[in-house]
Protein backbone atom coordinates (compact mmCIF):
# COMPACT_ATOMS: atom_id res chain seq x y z
CA UNK A 1 0.00 0.00 0.00
CA UNK A 2 2.85 2.39 0.79
CA UNK A 3 4.80 1.59 -2.39
CA UNK A 4 3.19 4.39 -4.50
CA UNK A 5 4.28 6.89 -1.83
CA UNK A 6 7.95 5.94 -1.83
CA UNK A 7 9.01 8.07 -4.79
CA UNK A 8 7.21 11.26 -3.73
CA UNK A 9 8.45 10.72 -0.18
CA UNK A 10 12.01 10.42 -1.49
CA UNK A 11 11.58 13.59 -3.54
CA UNK A 12 10.17 15.44 -0.53
CA UNK A 13 13.14 14.33 1.58
CA UNK A 14 15.66 15.43 -1.06
CA UNK A 15 13.90 18.78 -1.52
CA UNK A 16 13.74 19.33 2.24
CA UNK A 17 17.50 18.83 2.48
CA UNK A 18 18.05 21.19 -0.44
CA UNK A 19 15.84 23.96 0.91
CA UNK A 20 16.11 23.72 4.70
CA UNK A 21 19.82 23.09 5.34
CA UNK A 22 21.13 26.24 7.07
CA UNK A 23 18.05 28.14 5.90
CA UNK A 24 18.46 30.84 8.53
CA UNK A 25 22.26 30.97 8.49
CA UNK A 26 22.49 34.29 6.64
CA UNK A 27 20.93 37.64 7.33
CA UNK A 28 18.28 38.90 4.94
CA UNK A 29 19.70 40.00 1.62
CA UNK A 30 19.00 43.39 0.10
CA UNK A 31 16.87 44.36 -1.59
CA UNK A 32 13.98 41.93 -1.91
CA UNK A 33 14.32 39.70 1.15
CA UNK A 34 14.77 42.58 3.55
CA UNK A 35 11.98 44.72 2.13
CA UNK A 36 9.36 41.94 2.05
CA UNK A 37 10.29 40.60 5.48
CA UNK A 38 10.10 44.10 6.95
CA UNK A 39 6.70 44.70 5.34
CA UNK A 40 5.41 41.49 6.92
CA UNK A 41 6.95 42.49 10.26
CA UNK A 42 5.27 45.89 10.19
CA UNK A 43 1.89 44.30 9.42
CA UNK A 44 2.51 41.84 12.25
CA UNK A 45 3.48 44.49 14.80
CA UNK A 46 0.61 46.78 13.76
CA UNK A 47 -1.90 43.93 13.99
CA UNK A 48 -3.07 44.88 10.49
CA UNK A 49 -3.60 41.96 8.09
CA UNK A 50 -4.97 44.14 5.30
CA UNK A 51 -2.53 46.93 4.44
CA UNK A 52 1.17 46.25 3.72
CA UNK A 53 3.51 48.90 5.11
CA UNK A 54 7.23 49.38 4.73
CA UNK A 55 9.25 51.95 6.64
CA UNK A 56 6.03 53.41 7.98
CA UNK A 57 4.45 54.00 4.56
CA UNK A 58 1.88 52.12 2.47
CA UNK A 59 3.80 49.55 0.43
CA UNK A 60 2.05 48.68 -2.86
CA UNK A 61 4.65 46.22 -4.16
CA UNK A 62 3.00 42.83 -3.58
CA UNK A 63 -0.39 41.53 -2.38
CA UNK A 64 -1.00 39.98 1.01
CA UNK A 65 -0.50 36.20 0.60
CA UNK A 66 3.26 36.24 1.17
CA UNK A 67 2.94 38.55 4.16
CA UNK A 68 0.24 36.40 5.78
CA UNK A 69 2.44 33.33 5.48
CA UNK A 70 5.46 35.16 6.90
CA UNK A 71 3.36 36.48 9.78
CA UNK A 72 2.23 32.95 10.65
CA UNK A 73 5.88 31.89 10.78
CA UNK A 74 6.79 34.95 12.89
CA UNK A 75 4.11 33.88 15.34
CA UNK A 76 5.77 30.47 15.76
CA UNK A 77 9.50 31.16 15.29
CA UNK A 78 9.75 34.87 16.06
CA UNK A 79 10.81 37.59 13.63
CA UNK A 80 13.88 35.72 12.42
CA UNK A 81 15.47 35.02 9.05
CA UNK A 82 14.42 31.38 9.29
CA UNK A 83 10.81 32.40 9.88
CA UNK A 84 10.82 34.80 6.93
CA UNK A 85 12.05 32.02 4.62
CA UNK A 86 10.22 29.07 6.16
CA UNK A 87 7.14 29.01 3.94
CA UNK A 88 9.19 29.55 0.78
CA UNK A 89 10.98 26.28 1.50
CA UNK A 90 7.71 24.50 2.27
CA UNK A 91 6.09 25.73 -0.94
CA UNK A 92 9.26 24.80 -2.83
CA UNK A 93 8.82 21.22 -1.66
CA UNK A 94 5.16 21.47 -2.66
CA UNK A 95 6.08 22.54 -6.20
CA UNK A 96 8.44 19.57 -6.52
CA UNK A 97 5.61 17.22 -5.55
CA UNK A 98 3.13 18.93 -7.88
CA UNK A 99 5.60 18.57 -10.73
CA UNK A 100 5.96 14.90 -9.90
CA UNK A 101 2.19 14.47 -10.02
CA UNK A 102 2.00 16.30 -13.35
CA UNK A 103 4.57 13.90 -14.74
CA UNK A 104 2.53 10.92 -13.54
CA UNK A 105 -0.61 12.19 -15.27
CA UNK A 106 0.91 13.51 -18.49
CA UNK A 107 3.95 11.31 -19.18
CA UNK A 108 5.11 8.29 -17.15
CA UNK A 109 6.21 7.36 -13.61
CA UNK A 110 9.86 7.60 -14.65
CA UNK A 111 9.38 11.09 -16.11
CA UNK A 112 7.46 12.06 -12.99
CA UNK A 113 10.28 11.15 -10.63
CA UNK A 114 13.01 12.74 -12.71
CA UNK A 115 11.03 15.93 -13.23
CA UNK A 116 10.73 16.41 -9.47
CA UNK A 117 14.40 15.65 -8.94
CA UNK A 118 15.48 17.98 -11.75
CA UNK A 119 13.40 20.84 -10.36
CA UNK A 120 14.75 20.30 -6.84
CA UNK A 121 18.37 20.41 -8.02
CA UNK A 122 18.27 23.39 -10.41
CA UNK A 123 19.99 26.62 -9.36
CA UNK A 124 17.33 29.31 -9.53
CA UNK A 125 14.63 27.13 -8.04
CA UNK A 126 16.87 26.53 -5.03
CA UNK A 127 17.43 30.26 -4.71
CA UNK A 128 13.72 31.13 -4.64
CA UNK A 129 12.88 28.20 -2.34
CA UNK A 130 15.38 29.58 0.18
CA UNK A 131 14.41 33.25 -0.17
CA UNK A 132 11.87 35.46 1.59
CA UNK A 133 10.25 36.48 -1.70
CA UNK A 134 6.91 35.66 -3.40
CA UNK A 135 8.39 33.55 -6.21
CA UNK A 136 8.10 30.17 -4.48
CA UNK A 137 4.43 30.85 -3.69
CA UNK A 138 3.63 32.03 -7.21
CA UNK A 139 5.35 28.99 -8.73
CA UNK A 140 3.38 26.67 -6.45
CA UNK A 141 -0.04 28.13 -7.24
CA UNK A 142 0.62 28.36 -10.99
CA UNK A 143 1.83 24.75 -11.04
CA UNK A 144 -1.21 23.74 -9.01
CA UNK A 145 -3.49 25.37 -11.58
CA UNK A 146 -1.79 23.45 -14.40
CA UNK A 147 -2.03 20.19 -12.45
CA UNK A 148 -5.72 20.72 -11.72
CA UNK A 149 -6.33 21.31 -15.42
CA UNK A 150 -4.56 18.08 -16.35
CA UNK A 151 -6.37 16.17 -13.60
CA UNK A 152 -9.72 17.57 -14.75
CA UNK A 153 -9.14 16.37 -18.31
CA UNK A 154 -7.34 13.05 -17.75
CA UNK A 155 -9.44 10.04 -18.71
CA UNK A 156 -9.03 6.66 -17.07
CA UNK A 157 -8.22 4.01 -19.69
CA UNK A 158 -5.81 1.11 -20.26
CA UNK A 159 -2.19 2.27 -20.22
CA UNK A 160 0.57 1.09 -22.53
CA UNK A 161 4.06 0.14 -21.41
CA UNK A 162 5.28 -1.54 -18.26
CA UNK A 163 6.62 -0.44 -14.89
CA UNK A 164 8.11 3.01 -14.75
CA UNK A 165 7.91 3.32 -18.54
CA UNK A 166 4.16 2.82 -18.83
CA UNK A 167 2.40 5.82 -20.26
CA UNK A 168 0.20 8.00 -18.09
CA UNK A 169 -3.58 8.66 -18.37
CA UNK A 170 -3.02 11.81 -20.47
CA UNK A 171 -0.71 10.07 -22.95
CA UNK A 172 -2.30 9.90 -26.38
CA UNK A 173 -5.43 11.75 -25.27
CA UNK A 174 -7.15 13.92 -27.88
CA UNK A 175 -10.04 15.60 -26.01
CA UNK A 176 -9.42 18.08 -23.22
CA UNK A 177 -12.68 19.38 -21.80
CA UNK A 178 -12.81 19.97 -18.03
CA UNK A 179 -16.18 20.05 -16.35
CA UNK A 180 -17.50 23.29 -14.89
CA UNK A 181 -16.31 22.15 -11.47
CA UNK A 182 -12.91 21.30 -12.92
CA UNK A 183 -12.56 24.83 -14.28
CA UNK A 184 -13.60 26.20 -10.87
CA UNK A 185 -10.71 24.42 -9.17
CA UNK A 186 -8.25 25.63 -11.82
CA UNK A 187 -9.31 29.25 -11.48
CA UNK A 188 -9.42 29.05 -7.68
CA UNK A 189 -5.72 28.14 -7.73
CA UNK A 190 -5.11 31.10 -10.03
CA UNK A 191 -7.01 33.29 -7.58
CA UNK A 192 -4.49 32.33 -4.91
CA UNK A 193 -1.72 33.26 -7.36
CA UNK A 194 -3.38 36.67 -7.85
CA UNK A 195 -3.29 37.10 -4.06
CA UNK A 196 0.42 36.33 -4.26
CA UNK A 197 1.67 38.49 -7.13
CA UNK A 198 -1.23 40.11 -8.90
CA UNK A 199 -2.74 39.78 -12.39
CA UNK A 200 0.03 37.60 -13.83
CA UNK A 201 -1.23 34.88 -11.48
CA UNK A 202 -4.28 34.45 -13.68
CA UNK A 203 -3.23 35.96 -17.01
CA UNK A 204 -0.19 33.79 -17.72
CA UNK A 205 -1.49 30.40 -16.49
CA UNK A 206 -4.74 31.02 -18.41
CA UNK A 207 -2.76 31.98 -21.51
CA UNK A 208 -0.64 28.83 -21.12
CA UNK A 209 -3.71 26.60 -21.01
CA UNK A 210 -5.32 28.61 -23.80
CA UNK A 211 -2.31 28.22 -26.09
CA UNK A 212 -2.26 24.49 -25.37
CA UNK A 213 -5.94 24.16 -26.32
CA UNK A 214 -5.39 26.22 -29.47
CA UNK A 215 -2.59 23.88 -30.50
CA UNK A 216 -4.26 20.53 -29.78
CA UNK A 217 -7.68 21.51 -31.15
CA UNK A 218 -6.49 23.26 -34.32
CA UNK A 219 -7.32 21.96 -37.80
CA UNK A 220 -4.21 22.23 -39.92
CA UNK A 221 -3.82 22.32 -43.68
CA UNK A 222 -1.74 19.49 -45.18
CA UNK A 223 1.98 20.10 -44.93
CA UNK A 224 4.14 20.70 -47.97
CA UNK A 225 6.58 17.89 -48.70
CA UNK A 226 10.23 18.72 -49.11
CA UNK A 227 13.22 20.14 -47.31
CA UNK A 228 14.83 23.53 -46.94
CA UNK A 229 14.03 26.67 -45.04
CA UNK A 230 11.39 27.86 -47.52
CA UNK A 231 9.36 24.67 -47.10
CA UNK A 232 9.78 24.92 -43.33
CA UNK A 233 8.50 28.51 -43.35
CA UNK A 234 5.49 27.56 -45.46
CA UNK A 235 4.59 24.71 -43.12
CA UNK A 236 5.09 26.94 -40.08
CA UNK A 237 2.79 29.54 -41.63
CA UNK A 238 0.10 26.95 -42.29
CA UNK A 239 0.40 25.63 -38.76
CA UNK A 240 0.12 29.11 -37.24
CA UNK A 241 -2.84 29.90 -39.49
CA UNK A 242 -4.65 26.89 -38.07
CA UNK A 243 -3.73 27.65 -34.47
CA UNK A 244 -4.58 31.36 -34.64
CA UNK A 245 -7.66 31.21 -36.87
CA UNK A 246 -9.98 33.91 -35.43
CA UNK A 247 -13.04 31.69 -35.05
CA UNK A 248 -10.92 28.95 -33.48
CA UNK A 249 -9.48 31.46 -31.00
CA UNK A 250 -12.92 32.76 -30.02
CA UNK A 251 -14.31 29.26 -29.56
CA UNK A 252 -11.34 28.28 -27.44
CA UNK A 253 -11.67 31.35 -25.22
CA UNK A 254 -15.36 30.71 -24.67
CA UNK A 255 -14.77 27.02 -23.95
CA UNK A 256 -12.44 28.07 -21.12
CA UNK A 257 -15.41 29.65 -19.30
CA UNK A 258 -14.09 33.22 -18.88
CA UNK A 259 -17.05 34.21 -16.69
CA UNK A 260 -16.24 31.34 -14.33
CA UNK A 261 -12.62 32.51 -14.30
CA UNK A 262 -13.65 36.03 -13.36
CA UNK A 263 -16.02 34.78 -10.66
CA UNK A 264 -13.51 32.42 -9.03
CA UNK A 265 -10.64 34.92 -9.04
CA UNK A 266 -12.90 37.58 -7.54
CA UNK A 267 -14.17 35.09 -4.97
CA UNK A 268 -10.66 34.14 -3.83
CA UNK A 269 -8.72 37.39 -4.25
CA UNK A 270 -11.39 40.07 -4.61
CA UNK A 271 -12.28 40.58 -0.92
CA UNK A 272 -8.72 41.47 0.09
CA UNK A 273 -8.21 43.81 -2.89
CA UNK A 274 -11.46 45.56 -1.98
CA UNK A 275 -10.45 45.88 1.66
CA UNK A 276 -6.99 47.27 0.93
CA UNK A 277 -8.48 49.70 -1.57
CA UNK A 278 -10.92 51.03 1.02
CA UNK A 279 -8.30 51.11 3.78
CA UNK A 280 -5.92 53.25 1.71
CA UNK A 281 -8.45 55.29 -0.30
CA UNK A 282 -7.20 53.60 -3.46
CA UNK A 283 -3.54 54.48 -2.85
CA UNK A 284 -2.38 50.86 -2.68
CA UNK A 285 -4.35 49.83 -5.78
CA UNK A 286 -3.02 52.77 -7.81
CA UNK A 287 0.56 52.02 -6.85
CA UNK A 288 0.28 48.28 -7.37
CA UNK A 289 -1.51 48.19 -10.71
CA UNK A 290 -0.18 51.45 -12.12
CA UNK A 291 3.48 51.27 -11.10
CA UNK A 292 4.35 47.70 -10.19
CA UNK A 293 2.39 45.97 -12.97
CA UNK A 294 1.81 48.18 -16.00
CA UNK A 295 4.84 50.32 -15.23
CA UNK A 296 7.20 47.37 -14.87
CA UNK A 297 5.98 45.86 -18.13
CA UNK A 298 6.20 49.09 -20.11
CA UNK A 299 9.52 50.37 -18.77
CA UNK A 300 12.68 49.00 -17.18
CA UNK A 301 12.57 49.74 -13.46
CA UNK A 302 15.45 49.72 -10.96
CA UNK A 303 17.94 49.21 -13.83
CA UNK A 304 16.56 45.71 -14.49
CA UNK A 305 16.59 45.61 -18.27
CA UNK A 306 17.97 43.26 -20.90
CA UNK A 307 17.88 42.19 -24.55
CA UNK A 308 15.09 40.14 -26.11
CA UNK A 309 17.15 36.95 -25.60
CA UNK A 310 17.73 37.74 -21.91
CA UNK A 311 15.78 34.72 -20.69
CA UNK A 312 17.64 32.24 -22.87
CA UNK A 313 20.77 33.20 -20.95
CA UNK A 314 18.82 33.22 -17.68
CA UNK A 315 17.63 29.66 -18.29
CA UNK A 316 21.09 28.44 -19.31
CA UNK A 317 22.45 29.68 -15.97
CA UNK A 318 19.43 29.35 -13.71
CA UNK A 319 18.45 25.84 -14.81
CA UNK A 320 22.01 24.54 -14.45
CA UNK A 321 23.12 21.74 -14.33
CA UNK A 322 20.17 20.39 -16.31
CA UNK A 323 20.32 23.10 -18.97
CA UNK A 324 23.26 21.19 -20.51
CA UNK A 325 20.66 18.74 -21.86
CA UNK A 326 18.73 21.45 -23.74
CA UNK A 327 19.72 20.34 -27.25
CA UNK A 328 18.89 16.61 -26.97
CA UNK A 329 15.70 17.49 -25.07
CA UNK A 330 14.46 19.75 -27.87
CA UNK A 331 15.47 17.31 -30.59
CA UNK A 332 13.72 14.40 -28.88
CA UNK A 333 10.61 16.51 -28.36
CA UNK A 334 10.57 17.52 -32.05
CA UNK A 335 11.01 13.94 -33.23
CA UNK A 336 8.38 12.44 -30.94
CA UNK A 337 5.82 15.13 -31.73
CA UNK A 338 6.27 14.50 -35.46
CA UNK A 339 5.93 10.75 -34.94
CA UNK A 340 2.68 11.11 -32.99
CA UNK A 341 4.19 9.84 -29.74
CA UNK A 342 1.69 9.34 -26.85
CA UNK A 343 3.49 12.11 -24.97
CA UNK A 344 2.40 14.73 -27.53
CA UNK A 345 -0.25 16.29 -25.25
CA UNK A 346 2.29 16.62 -22.44
CA UNK A 347 4.82 18.15 -24.79
CA UNK A 348 2.21 20.61 -26.03
CA UNK A 349 1.27 21.67 -22.51
CA UNK A 350 4.85 22.07 -21.29
CA UNK A 351 5.85 23.87 -24.48
CA UNK A 352 2.90 26.26 -24.24
CA UNK A 353 3.66 26.88 -20.58
CA UNK A 354 7.26 27.84 -21.32
CA UNK A 355 6.42 29.85 -24.45
CA UNK A 356 3.89 32.04 -22.63
CA UNK A 357 6.05 32.86 -19.61
CA UNK A 358 9.29 33.36 -21.51
CA UNK A 359 7.59 35.19 -24.38
CA UNK A 360 5.64 37.56 -22.12
CA UNK A 361 8.58 38.61 -19.98
CA UNK A 362 10.91 38.83 -22.98
CA UNK A 363 8.65 41.63 -24.21
CA UNK A 364 8.50 43.33 -20.80
CA UNK A 365 10.67 46.34 -20.06
CA UNK A 366 11.74 45.10 -16.63
CA UNK A 367 13.58 41.78 -16.64
CA UNK A 368 14.74 39.59 -13.77
CA UNK A 369 15.74 35.89 -13.81
CA UNK A 370 13.11 35.09 -11.18
CA UNK A 371 10.21 36.26 -13.36
CA UNK A 372 10.12 33.02 -15.39
CA UNK A 373 10.69 30.56 -12.55
CA UNK A 374 6.97 29.59 -12.60
CA UNK A 375 7.85 27.93 -15.94
CA UNK A 376 10.64 25.84 -14.37
CA UNK A 377 8.31 22.89 -13.65
CA UNK A 378 7.63 22.73 -17.40
CA UNK A 379 11.36 22.86 -18.14
CA UNK A 380 11.86 20.05 -15.63
CA UNK A 381 9.14 17.93 -17.28
CA UNK A 382 10.63 18.30 -20.76
CA UNK A 383 14.15 17.57 -19.53
CA UNK A 384 12.88 14.57 -17.59
CA UNK A 385 11.39 13.17 -20.80
CA UNK A 386 14.87 13.10 -22.30
CA UNK A 387 16.49 11.70 -19.15
CA UNK A 388 13.87 8.95 -18.83
CA UNK A 389 14.30 7.92 -22.46
CA UNK A 390 18.10 8.05 -22.12
CA UNK A 391 17.96 5.74 -19.11
CA UNK A 392 15.52 3.40 -20.87
CA UNK A 393 17.50 3.26 -24.14
CA UNK A 394 21.06 4.53 -23.62
CA UNK A 395 22.23 3.39 -27.03
CA UNK A 396 19.55 5.49 -28.76
CA UNK A 397 21.14 8.74 -27.55
CA UNK A 398 24.14 9.84 -29.65
CA UNK A 399 27.24 10.05 -27.50
CA UNK A 400 27.95 13.48 -28.94
CA UNK A 401 25.10 14.92 -26.85
CA UNK A 402 26.21 13.40 -23.57
CA UNK A 403 29.85 14.27 -24.23
CA UNK A 404 28.92 17.88 -24.92
CA UNK A 405 26.73 17.97 -21.81
CA UNK A 406 29.43 16.69 -19.50
CA UNK A 407 31.98 18.86 -21.26
CA UNK A 408 29.87 21.91 -20.41
CA UNK A 409 29.69 20.81 -16.77
CA UNK A 410 33.47 20.41 -16.72
CA UNK A 411 33.94 23.88 -18.23
CA UNK A 412 31.70 25.37 -15.55
CA UNK A 413 33.77 23.62 -12.90
CA UNK A 414 37.04 24.94 -14.32
CA UNK A 415 35.53 28.40 -14.68
CA UNK A 416 34.41 28.45 -11.05
CA UNK A 417 37.78 27.22 -9.78
CA UNK A 418 39.47 30.09 -11.62
CA UNK A 419 36.86 32.86 -11.42
CA UNK A 420 35.58 32.59 -7.85
CA UNK A 421 38.94 33.26 -6.13
CA UNK A 422 39.51 36.22 -8.46
CA UNK A 423 36.00 37.54 -7.76
CA UNK A 424 36.49 37.01 -4.03
CA UNK A 425 39.72 39.02 -4.17
CA UNK A 426 38.06 41.87 -6.07
CA UNK A 427 34.67 41.89 -4.38
CA UNK A 428 35.26 40.55 -0.87
CA UNK A 429 38.47 40.23 1.12
CA UNK A 430 40.35 37.30 -0.38
CA UNK A 431 37.86 34.54 0.45
CA UNK A 432 39.79 32.49 -2.10
CA UNK A 433 38.51 29.15 -0.82
CA UNK A 434 35.14 29.90 -2.48
CA UNK A 435 36.73 28.51 -5.64
CA UNK A 436 36.49 25.04 -4.11
CA UNK A 437 32.86 25.07 -5.25
CA UNK A 438 34.10 24.41 -8.77
CA UNK A 439 35.56 21.07 -7.70
CA UNK A 440 32.04 19.65 -7.44
CA UNK A 441 30.99 20.01 -11.11
CA UNK A 442 34.54 19.16 -12.22
CA UNK A 443 34.54 15.87 -10.32
CA UNK A 444 30.96 15.14 -11.39
CA UNK A 445 31.88 15.71 -15.04
CA UNK A 446 34.63 13.10 -14.84
CA UNK A 447 32.43 10.51 -13.13
CA UNK A 448 29.38 11.24 -15.26
CA UNK A 449 31.42 11.08 -18.48
CA UNK A 450 32.78 7.64 -17.54
CA UNK A 451 29.31 6.30 -16.76
CA UNK A 452 27.95 7.76 -19.97
CA UNK A 453 30.70 6.21 -22.10
CA UNK A 454 29.92 2.84 -20.52
CA UNK A 455 26.22 3.25 -21.43
CA UNK A 456 25.34 3.39 -17.72
CA UNK A 457 22.84 6.18 -18.27
CA UNK A 458 21.04 5.85 -14.94
CA UNK A 459 24.25 6.30 -12.98
CA UNK A 460 25.27 9.17 -15.22
CA UNK A 461 21.93 10.93 -14.65
CA UNK A 462 22.17 10.39 -10.90
CA UNK A 463 25.65 11.90 -11.00
CA UNK A 464 24.16 15.04 -12.55
CA UNK A 465 21.51 15.19 -9.82
CA UNK A 466 24.13 14.67 -7.11
CA UNK A 467 26.26 17.44 -8.61
CA UNK A 468 23.34 19.86 -8.55
CA UNK A 469 22.40 18.93 -4.99
CA UNK A 470 25.97 19.20 -3.70
CA UNK A 471 26.66 22.50 -5.48
CA UNK A 472 23.59 24.34 -4.27
CA UNK A 473 23.71 23.02 -0.71
CA UNK A 474 27.38 24.00 -0.54
CA UNK A 475 26.86 27.41 -2.14
CA UNK A 476 23.62 28.49 -0.49
CA UNK A 477 23.91 26.62 2.79
CA UNK A 478 27.60 26.85 3.67
CA UNK A 479 29.45 29.37 1.48
CA UNK A 480 26.79 32.10 1.54
CA UNK A 481 27.38 32.76 5.28
CA UNK A 482 30.96 33.81 4.46
CA UNK A 483 29.65 36.39 2.00
CA UNK A 484 26.97 37.37 4.51
CA UNK A 485 29.65 38.72 6.85
CA UNK A 486 30.08 41.66 4.48
CA UNK A 487 26.48 42.87 4.81
CA UNK A 488 26.37 46.26 6.48
CA UNK A 489 22.77 46.35 7.75
CA UNK A 490 23.15 43.92 10.68
CA UNK A 491 26.55 45.37 11.67
CA UNK A 492 25.21 48.92 11.72
CA UNK A 493 22.18 47.83 13.73
CA UNK A 494 24.43 46.19 16.33
CA UNK A 495 26.50 49.35 16.66
CA UNK A 496 23.42 51.54 17.00
CA UNK A 497 21.98 49.24 19.66
CA UNK A 498 25.26 49.27 21.58
CA UNK A 499 25.55 53.06 21.45
CA UNK A 500 21.96 53.75 22.47
CA UNK A 501 21.77 51.08 25.19
CA UNK A 502 18.12 50.44 24.43
CA UNK A 503 17.09 54.07 23.99
CA UNK A 504 15.15 55.05 20.84
CA UNK A 505 17.45 55.95 17.97
CA UNK A 506 16.91 58.47 15.18
CA UNK A 507 18.29 57.06 11.92
CA UNK A 508 18.45 58.78 8.53
CA UNK A 509 19.79 57.69 5.15
CA UNK A 510 21.69 60.22 3.06
CA UNK A 511 21.51 59.17 -0.60
CA UNK A 512 22.15 55.54 0.33
CA UNK A 513 19.17 53.50 1.45
CA UNK A 514 18.85 49.76 1.98
CA UNK A 515 15.78 47.92 3.32
CA UNK A 516 17.99 45.86 5.65
CA UNK A 517 18.79 49.05 7.58
CA UNK A 518 15.09 49.35 8.41
CA UNK A 519 14.67 45.68 9.27
CA UNK A 520 17.66 45.36 11.59
CA UNK A 521 17.47 48.76 13.31
CA UNK A 522 13.77 48.24 14.08
CA UNK A 523 13.04 51.88 13.36
CA UNK A 524 11.86 54.08 10.54
CA UNK A 525 14.78 55.23 8.39
CA UNK A 526 13.93 58.50 6.69
CA UNK A 527 15.66 59.42 3.44
CA UNK A 528 17.29 62.84 3.27
CA UNK A 529 18.74 64.29 0.11
CA UNK A 530 20.68 67.46 0.92
CA UNK A 531 23.89 67.96 2.93
CA UNK A 532 22.21 70.81 4.81
CA UNK A 533 19.53 68.44 6.09
CA UNK A 534 22.21 66.16 7.51
CA UNK A 535 23.77 69.02 9.46
CA UNK A 536 20.37 70.18 10.73
CA UNK A 537 19.49 66.64 11.78
CA UNK A 538 22.60 66.23 13.93
CA UNK A 539 22.15 69.72 15.38
CA UNK A 540 18.61 68.86 16.45
CA UNK A 541 19.66 65.53 18.01
CA UNK A 542 22.56 65.87 20.47
CA UNK A 543 22.59 62.11 21.09
CA UNK A 544 21.34 58.82 19.64
CA UNK A 545 21.33 60.18 16.08
CA UNK A 546 22.81 58.28 13.14
CA UNK A 547 23.14 58.75 9.39
CA UNK A 548 23.89 55.99 6.88
CA UNK A 549 25.63 57.00 3.66
CA UNK A 550 28.47 55.90 1.39
CA UNK A 551 31.96 57.23 0.76
CA UNK A 552 31.02 59.14 -2.37
CA UNK A 553 28.18 60.99 -0.65
CA UNK A 554 30.16 61.47 2.56
CA UNK A 555 32.60 63.72 0.69
CA UNK A 556 29.70 66.07 -0.04
CA UNK A 557 29.09 66.57 3.68
CA UNK A 558 32.32 68.52 4.20
CA UNK A 559 31.57 71.54 6.35
CA UNK A 560 28.04 70.38 7.22
CA UNK A 561 28.75 67.96 10.07
CA UNK A 562 29.25 68.99 13.69
CA UNK A 563 32.82 68.46 14.86
CA UNK A 564 31.87 65.58 17.14
CA UNK A 565 30.20 63.50 14.41
CA UNK A 566 32.51 60.73 13.25
CA UNK A 567 32.44 57.55 11.18
CA UNK A 568 31.37 54.87 13.64
CA UNK A 569 31.38 51.92 11.24
CA UNK A 570 32.64 51.35 7.71
CA UNK A 571 31.69 48.35 5.60
CA UNK A 572 32.72 47.58 2.05
CA UNK A 573 29.73 47.16 -0.24
CA UNK A 574 29.48 43.67 -1.71
CA UNK A 575 30.57 43.86 -5.31
CA UNK A 576 31.88 47.43 -5.11
CA UNK A 577 35.04 49.22 -4.03
CA UNK A 578 33.05 51.85 -2.14
CA UNK A 579 32.34 51.55 1.58
CA UNK A 580 29.06 52.18 3.38
CA UNK A 581 29.41 54.41 6.44
CA UNK A 582 27.54 54.82 9.70
CA UNK A 583 27.89 58.36 11.02
CA UNK A 584 27.19 59.38 14.59
CA UNK A 585 28.65 60.84 17.74
CA UNK A 586 31.36 58.91 19.47
CA UNK A 587 29.95 57.21 22.55
CA UNK A 588 32.78 58.37 24.80
CA UNK A 589 32.30 61.98 23.71
CA UNK A 590 28.56 61.82 24.34
CA UNK A 591 29.04 60.24 27.76
CA UNK A 592 31.38 63.05 28.83
CA UNK A 593 28.80 65.76 28.20
CA UNK A 594 26.60 67.17 30.96
CA UNK A 595 22.97 66.23 30.81
CA UNK A 596 20.42 69.02 30.20
CA UNK A 597 20.31 71.38 33.19
CA UNK A 598 23.55 70.01 34.67
CA UNK A 599 26.74 72.06 34.85
CA UNK A 600 30.23 70.61 34.60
Amino acid sequence: MLKPLRLPALLAAIAACMFFVNLGATHLWDVDEAIFSQAAKEMYLRGDLVTPYFNGQVFPDKPAMMYWLMISAYEVFGTTEFAARFWSAVFGIGSVLLTYRLGRLAFSPSVAFWSGLILATSLNFNIIARAATPDAFLTFFCTLAMLLFVAATAKARPQSGQGNERNAPWAGQTRFEPSWWGWCTVYAAMGAAVLTKGPIGVVLPTASIGLFLLVVRAHHAPTVEGTGWKVALVNLGRWLAGVLAPLHVLRTIWSMRPLTALAMVLLVAGPWYALVGMATDGEWLAGFFGVHNFGRFAHAMDDHSGPIFYYLIAIAIGFFPWSVFASPTLLQMRTQVREGHPWRPGYALAGSWIAVWVGFFSLAGTKLPSYIIPAYPALALLTACFVAQWIHEPAAVPRLFTRLAWGCVALVGVGLVIALPIAAHLVLEDEWFLGALGAIPLAAAIVGWIYSERQQARRSAWTMAAAGAAMWIAMLGFLAPYVDRYQDGPAFAERIAADTAGRPAAVKAFRHFRPSHVYYTDTTVEKIDSPEQVGEFFAAHPADAFVITNEGQFKKLHGQLPADVVVLESRRQIGQDEHVLLLGRDRADVASRPSPGESR
